[in-house]
């Protein structure tokens, strides 16, 4: 069957189709935050070790090698988390911002315990590693999310 239509409106059902844009990956972005944060909470670790910061706990000594596996660690849960509320929220970023502001402030809670009993300059070598790393791998992930995703929604008015 043929649909017949004045020359000037005759179209493919190529161009009637809507066009669904797929969502920028950002585990490519990820993945190079993730090395940089590692090689920063690593140089902060070398450099409070070389200052004379004691790194004993009551199970024992971190060491230095920790730093960096358990920056990959996180950070490669951060960009699964990315992913999947790339897929599934409403608001990509600001979902995937206020969860990663959330989770990095509960990650200093353990450090901040009495449990292992770490000497106080670092207690704060920790929580200056997990921030360091939350404020490399966050927004270079973010930065290329969406802030809709496209459901056709009006941009908030504060955003015009």
């Amino acid at each position: 069957m043929t649909l017949y239509l004045p020359e000037h409106r005759r179209t493919t059902a190529a161009e009637m189709a809507p066009v669904r844009e797929r969502p920028a990956r950002v585990w490519p972005r990820g993945l190079v935050a993730t090395a940089i944060a590692a090689v920063a909470t690593s140089l902060i670790a070398v450099i409070a070790k070389a200052a004379g910061i004691d790194f004993g706990s009551s199970v024992g000594d971190v060491p230095l090698a920790a730093f960096p596996m358990l920056t990959v660690y996180c950070s490669l849960i951060g960009i699964i988390i990315a992913e999947v509320m790339i897929r599934v929220a409403t608001m990509p970023r600001s979902t995937f911002q206020i969860t990663m502001i959330v989770l990095t402030g509960l990650s200093l809670v353990p450090d901040v315990l009495p449990f292992f009993e770490f000497d106080l300059a670092f207690v704060g070598i920790l929580c200056l590693t997990h921030i360091v790393a939350a404020a490399i791998v966050v927004p270079m992930i973010a930065g290329r999310m969406e802030e809709r995703r496209g459901l056709g929604l009006p941009a908030p008015a504060h955003r015009r």
